[in-house]
């Protein structure tokens, strides 16, 4: 049988979490589905772990290329009518494949659909949850012209949207925000929206975007580049939603 959803996982150096992550998205209550995951050239024993879960996946490894080319590679090998996306560190509460594809089946007119998530961090096998990140208002493409709310690892696409719209920017420019960049693509040609509760759980660790000083730098400059090539595909995206370009560039540069 066809599975309904392709869940798709790239997964690079993650073996500390990756079997925690695939064991929630294996416990969902819904089963129609099929498990991608693709090893994006991994120098720990990443792809050792995946092999562990023997069929109950499948598993692609490729070259180091980014999220996004191993996102590609897991939606050209994919066949559900539904896509939901899982970062390889983090986790899913067990209903949200259901609850999703019960809204999408409700809503045909939603493109996109993502939820809440909550955020954690685990010391010494215990989890400390903190705030939940996710704003489920309003999803129009002006809107996230302002800001990404949308968490990566809730998202749920109707596949006539990807084949309208097209892979992931892989450019190395755009890793940690090439989801953004997608989800504004996404939100010009079809309505998004969001489910006002938690479904996933995101995990924070020292190999995040934000794990150091570094690294904070750079996030704050990764929102520009989205921005920038934004405008370059639809130029009157500012006039079009009364959005000042100069003031949001300024406030995003703000120290």
């Amino acid at each position: 049988m066809q599975p309904k959803v392709s869940v798709v996982i790239p997964a690079y150096n993650s073996s500390p979490f990756i079997a925690a992550t695939l064991r929630s998205a294996l416990d969902q209550t819904y089963d129609n589905y099929e498990l991608i995951v693709v090893d994006d050239g991994s120098t720990d024993a990443t792809l050792e772990e995946l092999k562990g879960f023997g069929n109950q996946i499948k598993l692609l490894s490729k070259s180091n290329g980014g999220p996004a080319s191993a996102r590609n590679l897991a939606l050209q090998n994919s066949t559900g009518k539904y896509i939901a996306f899982l970062d390889g560190d983090d986790l899913w509460m067990p209903d949200k494949l259901a609850e999703q594809v019960e809204f999408l089946e409700r809503h045909p007119e939603v493109g996109l659909t993502y939820a809440e998530a909550v955020v954690f961090v685990e010391r010494n096998g215990q989890k400390e949850f903190r705030e939940t990140i996710g704003f489920t208002g309003d999803t129009s493409f002006c809107h996230l012209l302002l800001g990404d709310h949308i968490p990566n690892s809730t998202v749920m696409i109707r596949r006539e949207c990807v084949d309208k719209i097209g892979w992931l920017n892989e450019s190395r420019e755009l890793v940690a925000v090439e989801d953004y960049e997608y989800w504004l693509r996404l939100a010009r040609s079809f309505p998004l929206k969001g489910i006002a509760k938690p479904m996933a759980y995101y995990r924070v660790h020292a190999n995040n975007l934000m794990g150091d000083g570094e690294n904070i730098e750079r996030g704050l400059q990764l929102p520009l580049r989205v921005l920038n090539e934004t405008e370059r595909l639809f130029p009157d995206c500012w006039q079009q939603c009364g959005v000042e370009r100069e003031v949001l560039f300024a406030r995003l540069t703000i120290r």
